[in-house]
């Protein structure tokens, strides 16, 4: 879309020309704006709002949290989905090359593509773990219904005592004999590869293949069974969690003081307004590319999607928390069930060993998480397919994807696939995958609205799907870079240990090219202004 023409009177013939001045290059124009918003809300009913709660475990920070995170997501996650979803819409381009309108934030979208993959790689070790279980659940019996007599820390049975060092049957079980899971953390290395949790891995990278080389129309052929599948196992077993006993524990031990002993709570609720709604890693700028060439409200489309992160991601958490209640009322003491990556799976295998037809809901359970990872694993790969889709690739599809799943594989196997491999996780899940996205989101929203421009931008959102965006998102854009950068920046603010360091490396490897294309576009432009300036 032409510079100079900022104005609301430019007329939509002059943006269709300019349309094909720059040939985009996503050339695939969705022509059903009901599918169309169907694929763009399914992002929001994905694992990460089913699998991924970081305060289920506790009680006491549990519903502050929720809480927390409900307000930022209004006030954060819903503008920043709308910002990324009309930047694709505009430019009809990928994550990478958006960000032509805005030279100097080229680097946001290499930023956004490292947190895609990051994220691609903890969620096909999600669906390993899932498709384990699954394939216990076939068992003539639930496995972790009883403790295995070799289990060490030994397992405590339900309705006694719990000694200080034992573990739940399902965590017992989970650790034990599908992780082979190396208890001392990162001493002594990662451990030994486990042989069956790699197998999964494998499949489910084949199964991410097979899904994402139909490209998106592919994939958009999964998302109604799988969106439907999650709302009937989470309104089933909702409706069964609440006939638990010790289900409201997670009420009664509720403790609003939380909020004001450290920022830590309030900071983890921002970045996780942001991963639920798929901020920040640049499906969204993906789908907007897609965007039919009919009229139509990207509002709409948002506050669906809104709706359905929402509901997904609280009727989620909210079940694992009368699970772990009902867990804790069993042993009447502390259920020592961990935080991160392992509690939910831990808790949605106990859960599902309390109803009756256990064997049926486990494998019911077990495979709606398994098509969700699979999904939204193959969502993120397509996300970076589509960032190099120039001719060249175009060409040679095929082979580009087989070397993504594969290099995926091979780090995945011998990292998460290991007995260290739930640290590894936790790892990624603490620092790669959400705690670049506050800065990522920062830089977007400035990018957008102090480089380029609020008002040419909404101008260019009015002429594309004839929406010209609303107060409450034009007031959100301008704030947000600033808090969420203040938020960002509050994190590097703890006491260093070894961890804190690697992951903050981490972090600013992923966010760094935003600074050095930024840098190199300022040296470089300025180099020019002088040479031109010295020959005039």
């Amino acid at each position: 879309m032409s510079e100079s023409v900022t104005t609301r009177s430019k007329t939509i013939t002059d943006s269709s020309d300019t349309e094909s001045v720059d040939e985009p290059l996503i050339t695939d124009r969705w022509t059903n704006n009901i599918s169309y918003r169907q694929l763009v809300l399914s992002t929001c009913i994905g694992i990460m709002q089913v699998w991924w709660h970081p305060y289920i475990h506790d009680f006491r920070r549990l519903l502050p949290f929720l809480f927390l995170y409900n307000v930022f997501s209004v006030f954060f996650g819903y503008p920043m989905f709308y910002l990324e979803l009309a930047l694709g819409v505009v430019t009809k381009k990928g994550v990478l090359n958006c960000w032509d309108m805005v030279p100097m934030a080229r680097g946001i979208g290499f930023a956004m593509l490292a947190v895609c993959a990051l994220s691609a790689l903890a969620l096909g070790a999600v669906g390993a773990w899932s498709l384990a279980l699954l394939v216990h659940a076939a068992h003539g019996f639930l496995p972790w219904l009883h403790c295995a007599a070799a289990a060490r820390p030994p397992c405590a049975a339900r309705h006694r005592p719990r000694a200080a060092d034992s573990e739940t049957p399902a965590q017992s079980f989970f650790f034990n004999f599908v992780l082979q899971l190396k208890r001392d953390g990162f001493e002594g290395g990662l451990g030994n590869i486990v042989t069956e949790l790699t197998v999964y891995y494998v499949i489910c990278w084949i199964l991410v293949y097979f899904i994402t080389i139909k490209r998106i129309y592919s994939y958009s052929k999964l998302v109604l069974f799988k969106d439907v599948l999650a709302y009937f196992v989470l309104l089933c077993c909702g409706l069964g969690a609440i006939r638990l006993e010790g289900a409201g524990m997670m009420f009664h031990k509720c403790d609003w003081g939380v909020l004001l002993e450290d920022s830590k709570i309030w900071r983890d609720a921002i970045e996780y307004s942001l991963v639920q709604m798929s901020v920040s890693q640049g499906s969204l700028v993906m789908l907007g590319a897609y965007c039919p060439k009919l009229k139509q409200k990207l509002s709409n489309t948002a506050l669906v999607a809104f709706a359905a992160a929402k509901t997904g991601s609280m009727a989620s958490a909210l079940l694992l928390g009368a699970a772990h209640g009902a867990l804790h009322h069993d042993y009447d003491n502390d259920t020592n069930v961990w935080g991160g990556a392992s509690s939910s799976i831990v808790l949605w295998a106990d859960y599902v060993a309390r109803i009756p037809g256990s064997q049926f809901w486990a494998a019911l359970v077990f495979f709606s998480l398994f098509v969700l990872s699979l999904s939204s694993t193959a969502l993120l790969v397509q996300t970076i397919m589509s960032a190099f889709s120039g001719r060249s690739i175009r060409k040679m599809t095929w082979a580009f994807l087989i070397l993504i799943c594969a290099l995926f594989s091979i780090i995945g196997i011998i990292t998460l696939c290991t007995q260290g491999g739930l640290h590894v996780l936790n790892f990624l899940l603490q620092w790669a995958v959400s705690r670049p996205r506050a800065a990522l989101a920062a830089a977007a929203g400035a990018a957008v609205t102090y480089a380029y421009g609020q008002t040419a931008f909404c101008e260019d959102v009015y002429f594309a799907v004839g929406e010209y965006p609303c107060v409450f998102m034009r007031v959100c854009w301008a704030l947000s870079p600033i808090i969420l950068l203040i938020t960002f920046i509050s994190g590097m603010m703890v006491w260093p240990s070894a961890e804190v360091i690697v992951g903050w490396i981490l972090v600013l490897s992923s966010t760094m090219p935003i600074i050095i294309v930024m840098l190199l576009y300022l040296i470089f432009k300025f180099r020019v202004r002088n040479i031109v300036g010295n020959e005039k």
